[in-house]
């Protein structure tokens, strides 16, 4: 599948870069939209949390609205890359159909858009961060790491439910709920000392656990996060792979014939 990939780099990146310029096609400011999104979202939660209501961000080191935007901005990358690449099959159907191209070739085109409006929307959160006195320290340079372990374990995850959404269409439909449910499992509008102790203790097992909380530690912090984060990234991320790997090595034969 990596062999396939890299042979592959080319027009995935192409095609990726395509995508992130032509979704908002036909309007007036198109691609400029891609920066106009994370700034708004950006923007109302910084007006929301200081001047509607200031006393959120009591007792943090930054601003609530950055705080916020540091685990909220990457889940909105990550539930993006799996309703993506969840679709990525049935999307590409007669791309499928005609070229001699891998499969999973196309849930990665998916990833790599996902990753890029990430790349765009955290660039943008570490400025405003920086307009609030928020001064960086070398352990930002680490960021990039968790951020895209993040991205390769939606494109994991994504490759298995990509697959199945071949075979069952219903699937599709039930992954934007699933994330919606999944997002109030991670602490990302609440500190986890509101959680009663059994949530607390069940958090480590969550498994967008490690690489959120490694981003707030890196960025928010300014400390490295606790040692054994870094393999339970790395083991999610290649148990994400693999599994996508043997569920699309599985199915591949019937997979072309039933999109």
């Amino acid at each position: 599948m990596i062999l396939n990939l890299y042979k592959h780099r080319g027009y995935i990146w192409r095609t990726a870069i395509s995508e992130v310029r032509n979704r908002y096609a036909g309007a007036g400011l198109g691609v400029v939209w891609n920066f106009i999104q994370p700034l708004a979202l950006i923007g109302i939660f910084t007006i929301v949390f200081t001047g509607i209501m200031p006393g959120r961000g009591q007792g943090m080191p930054v601003a609530y609205p950055v705080y916020l935007c540091a685990a909220l901005l990457p889940w909105f990358a990550f539930s993006d890359c799996l309703q993506r690449c969840t679709n990525a099959f049935v999307a590409n159907a007669a791309y499928l159909r005609k070229l001699p191209i891998p499969e999973q070739v196309f849930v990665a085109q998916a990833a790599l858009s996902s990753a890029i409006n990430l790349a765009i929307s955290f660039t943008l959160l570490l400025v405003f961060a920086l307009a609030l006195r928020h001064w960086p320290t070398w352990h930002w340079l680490l960021i990039p790491v968790p951020l895209a372990l993040l991205i390769a374990f939606a494109f994991g995850v994504g490759m298995v439910l990509g697959t199945l959404n071949a075979f069952i269409r219903d699937i599709g439909q039930a992954v934007p709920i699933l994330v919606g449910i999944g997002f109030w499992t991670y602490p990302v509008v609440y500190h986890k000392d509101h959680l009663p102790q059994w949530a607390q203790a069940a958090l480590p097992w969550n498994p967008v656990y490690p690489f959120l909380e490694a981003l707030r530690e890196l960025f928010i912090y300014d400390r490295m996060p606790p040692l054994w984060l870094w393999p339970a990234m790395l083991a999610w991320t290649a148990a994400a792979g693999l599994l996508g790997y043997l569920v699309l090595r599985r199915l591949r034969r019937e997979l072309r014939d039933v999109i």
